[in-house]
């Protein structure tokens, strides 16, 4: 599914493949141009699903040649468990979600572990320089409980699985149970799946290391004015308005701390990845815009530091045309991450 998108550049209509559609936009921001103009005319023209449908083409066909390698270690190698780790909002539960899916296809049964159930009740979770609680580091796991349980999934055990309970801070047990089947292959997701003092006791040889992150893929340079973590930081105002109740505000007093961490708990592991997946699409600004800048308004002028950050992102979904609702339903259901609720 290529050539699909009928764009007019400098009067001359051409075909282009989504690559070369986002490369012309990069193109132009590079020089000083107005690129997003071009995305715009796309969205105005009606040709949105022709750009979704496109871009998700081509999700799907990385996800598939990451299922085939993880498939052939499975069945050759003896591999026992995939682990999905990357920074906040990255996609790491819908890019699981959606490689579960593949490996049905393939006649293996994925079982899911999310790390997040493993953190430690607030009260016993480390605290930072500061005083405050470090929400973002490793060892606000528990990393015991963590290790039994996986030691006895891999043995073959049915294990009683946490679920962990953000509004109060705490760790639940709610009857959820957990058996590992011949077909099975393992999924560990979450912020530090790929930190080596996860489960050292595992051989690498077992774990199949996959790296999220979510680069923005066409608004590029000054003129769009995105800055390196904003596309993350755009999707978590949105997640956590919708799943955890928290302000726009509240969500800008945790980022500085979010990026804080991430640069010394997860970054430094990237590069252990056997592979890397970019779940940034080209159209999730247009899909989020209208609700963001409404959440992005109420940010109020007596926090200045927030404040000024809110006005510059609305400023920059402010030039960007938003989807219309049948646009915005072509999406693939799978791939709403932007609706989830994403690991932290």
């Amino acid at each position: 599914m290529t050539d699909i998108l009928t764009l007019a550049e400098n009067q001359n209509s051409e075909q282009m493949s989504l690559e070369d559609f986002c490369g012309t936009i990069r193109h132009m921001e590079a020089q000083g141009k107005d690129g997003i103009s071009l995305f715009n005319k796309v969205i105005s023209e009606g040709l949105a699903p022709n750009l979704i449908a496109e871009d998700e083409f081509q999700h799907s066909r990385r996800l598939e040649r990451i299922t085939t390698e993880i498939t052939r270690r499975f069945r050759q190698e003896g591999l026992r468990m995939v682990l999905v780790a990357g920074p906040s909002c990255s996609g790491k539960t819908t890019t699981s979600r959606f490689l579960n899916h593949m490996l049905r296809d393939n006649g293996i049964q994925p079982c899911v572990v999310s790390l997040d159930n493993y953190f430690l009740n607030l009260d016993q979770r480390p605290l930072d320089a500061n005083g405050d609680i470090d929400y973002e580091s490793f060892y606000g796991l528990d990393l015991k409980q963590l290790s039994r349980d996986i030691s006895s999934l891999l043995a073959g055990d049915q294990v009683s699985m946490p679920t962990y309970d953000y509004v109060k801070g705490e760790r639940t047990y709610q009857g959820n149970t957990l058996k590992l089947e011949s077909n099975s292959l393992l999924f560990l997701e979450g912020l530090h799946a790929l930190n080596p003092l996860l489960m050292p006791e595992i051989e690498d040889e077992l774990k199949f290391k996959l790296f999220v992150t979510a680069q923005a893929t066409i608004y590029y340079g000054e003129k769009a004015g995105l800055g390196e973590h904003d596309n993350r930081l755009l999707r978590r105002i949105y997640r956590d308005f919708n799943s955890r109740g928290a302000t726009a505000l509240q969500t800008l007093q945790w980022w500085p701390g979010v990026l804080r961490g991430e640069n010394l708990w997860i970054l430094p592991f990237a590069s252990h990845a056997d592979a890397w997946f970019n779940t940034s699409m080209v159209f999730e600004f247009s899909a989020i815009k209208s609700r963001v800048i409404q959440l992005l308004r109420e940010v109020p002028e007596n926090e200045p530091t927030e404040y000024k950050i809110a006005q510059r992102l609305e400023t920059l979904l402010d030039r960007i045309a938003p989807l219309t609702h049948d646009d915005f339903v072509a999406i693939a259901p799978k791939r709403r991450f932007l609706l989830s609720n994403d690991g932290k």
